[in-house]
């Protein structure tokens, strides 16, 4: 007791991808809905000061040690927000980071939680070794697709399934269709990409639309860059959103989506715009598959549509539960 914070996030926060930054989002609103005060949650960031704007909470700078453990002393859990932390596609640096984080946590007395993860691809022994111990510390675990859970069990490790925590947002519904088709790519996925690209101009030329590249980072504007001046899609704008509002006027009256970032694909099944998703990832895999969302390169015929207004309601009830569910288990019922 006598703990300023209920609940420190930890995740990708800060780096200016609005898909980490909407799971740190929708962590906050989840945690004040289960009856945690603002002020009583607290944040590990890259941009410590765009983070406390954005969000209206204590931010620390996830770089300083003395920083990450003052912000470890004066909280009671350590919050794992959403994401794919613990994954090796680069390097092993981010699975060694998220690991001494969680035992400066530990040491300090911290119970640690992780909720809607992505776990692996792990694809060396040290990883695996270093996500084991590192999720072994957690009291609860949840994961956003099938693979992780399989991961999970692989790792020795108990979890429950669970939507991605970004469905319990609320885009703006697209009632107004108009002839345009919206294209996202990330960089790293040469052939991927062009793929992507490709099924993107056949669905333009299909319909008699022009495409609007949009960008959930900067490093996404490049690459849709690139795919346009390789003419693999004619291309008429590219905007990078850092906002959901922003997200919401870029896609305004969008007919079609095909993407590759998991949450350019879920901000366009919520808002209800037939897509098309390259499964570059387990998690994107997982993810079209559970809403029966096309998956490029095995459907060339249409672009998946599931608008029932079903589909946002009943996930964003499980990510409450789930969540819920998690955050009594560390710290009590915060109201009782």
């Amino acid at each position: 007791m006598g703990k300023k914070y209920d609940v420190l996030l930890l995740g990708y926060y800060g780096f200016g991808n609005l898909g980490d930054e909407l799971l740190a989002e929708a962590a906050v609103s989840l945690l004040r809905e289960a009856g945690v005060a603002q002020s009583r949650i607290a944040i590990l960031s890259s941009a410590p000061a765009d983070s406390e704007e954005r969000f209206g909470v204590v931010s620390f700078n996830r770089w300083r040690l003395g920083e990450v453990t003052k912000a470890c002393s004066e909280s009671r859990t350590l919050l794992l927000g959403g994401g794919g932390l613990f994954q090796n596609s680069t390097s092993l640096r981010s699975c060694l980071y998220y690991c001494a984080v969680m035992l400066i946590a530990k040491v300090k007395g911290l119970r640690i939680w992780a909720v809607g993860q992505s776990v692996g691809p792990l694809r060396s022994k040290a990883a695996r070794a270093v996500a084991r111990l590192a999720l072994s510390l957690c009291s609860y675990i949840s994961v956003r697709d099938e693979s992780s859970l399989k991961m999970a069990g692989e790792l020795g490790l108990s979890a429950e399934l669970t939507p991605d925590l970004v469905m319990s947002l609320a885009p703006e519904k697209n009632a107004v269709k108009e002839p345009l088709i919206l294209f996202n790519a990330r960089p790293g996925y040469g052939d991927l990409a062009r793929k992507a690209a490709a099924r993107c101009r056949e669905a333009a030329e299909a319909n008699g639309c022009e495409v609007r590249g949009v960008a959930l980072a900067a490093e996404d504007a490049a690459e849709i860059e690139r795919l346009r001046s390789l003419q693999d899609v004619k291309i008429r704008d590219i905007i990078t959103v850092r906002k959901l509002e922003e997200f919401s006027a870029a896609i305004k009256g969008a007919s079609g989506a095909v993407g590759m970032r998991l949450h350019f694909l879920v901000l366009c099944l919520l808002a209800g715009i037939p897509l098309a998703g390259c499964a570059y990832d387990p998690k994107v895999l997982g993810f079209c598959m559970r809403y029966n969302v096309e998956v490029v390169g095995e459907d060339p015929i249409r672009l998946g549509k599931l608008n029932d207004d079903t589909v946002q309601s009943e996930a964003a009830a499980a990510v409450r539960e789930k969540f819920t569910a998690g955050l009594r288990g560390v710290l009590g019922d915060i109201n009782g």
